[in-house]
């Protein structure tokens, strides 16, 4: 009878253990939650000149050991994806999330993106030339010097959608190469990533 106890009390325990919600991660490979925060939200104020902190938003960390592509094995991301997203109900104009990849041994941030909120939670269509478009991202490049800036060029451009509100140029200078992401309601670029 001991021994049934003892087996059902270790059952309950480990279905116990296993209904837990797991924690956010605090770190990974060396990059603190906090500090990978402040990094993108220095990364969001250099790059976008938006103002952002990470008070009131829910920060999380993701390991890119776990995040595989199936049929390689090999890991997505180079770097540590961070997010921080608004805690409360965003209004017109708020910052609803900020989102990096962050190389854990540089600090350099590898990609960066803004979700921006327009009027009752949704945004507006705006029309813009795609020749407008290209030129903001070829500007955001040299002003940011993102490429060498007298060697780049534009090597394809997204399809324009009705689901998706940012246009992609993918640019390289013959050695680095880096998609840009304009929102067209904004008229400005929100998102960047090196490949």
């Amino acid at each position: 009878m001991k021994k049934l106890v003892y087996v059902s009390l270790f059952v309950f325990c480990c279905l116990l253990v296993g209904c837990t919600t797991q924690k956010p991660l605090e770190q990974v490979q060396g990059l603190g939650r906090e500090e990978a925060a402040q990094i993108a939200a220095a990364a969001v104020r250099k790059y976008y000149h938006l103002q952002v902190d990470t008070q009131d938003r829910e920060i999380t960390l993701e390991d890119p050991s776990k995040l595989v592509d199936s049929a390689t094995g090999k890991p997505i991301y180079k770097g540590i994806p961070v997010h921080a997203i608004l805690k409360n109900k965003p209004v017109e104009g708020d910052i609803y999330g900020f989102h990096a990849i962050i190389e854990p041994q540089t600090k350099q941030v590898l990609s960066l993106s803004v979700d921006v909120i327009g009027s009752n939670g949704e945004k507006a269509t705006q029309a813009m030339a795609e020749a407008d478009l290209e030129k903001a991202a070829a500007d955001f490049i040299r002003t940011q010097k993102l490429l060498a800036p007298t060697s780049f060029e534009l090597v394809k451009t997204s399809d324009t959608s009705t689901h998706n509100s940012k246009r992609y140029f993918y640019y390289s200078d013959g050695q680095n190469a880096v998609a840009i992401g304009v929102d067209t309601d904004l008229q400005q670029v929100v998102t960047f990533s090196y490949d």
